[in-house]
């Protein structure tokens, strides 16, 4: 009992393991890190920005009017 105890513990263990070094390659492959993606999120921002200003600058000059 004890030893069919035991090896169920180590397959679990040997489970956990290959899924944790399944889930460490796909962070290492497939994912963008903070500092790639930042450029990106600075000119996204930027357009965002522009285009909401453009957008309060028409409410703006309708209500001036």
């Amino acid at each position: 009992s004890t030893e069919t105890i035991l090896a169920l513990i180590n397959k679990d263990l040997e489970f956990i393991k290959s899924n944790v070094s399944s889930i460490a390659k796909k962070m290492e492959d497939g994912y963008v890190t903070k500092s790639e993606f930042d450029p990106i999120k600075k000119i996204v921002y930027g357009m965002v920005g522009l285009v909401l200003t453009g957008i309060v600058i028409a409410i703006l000059s309708l209500v001036i009017k």
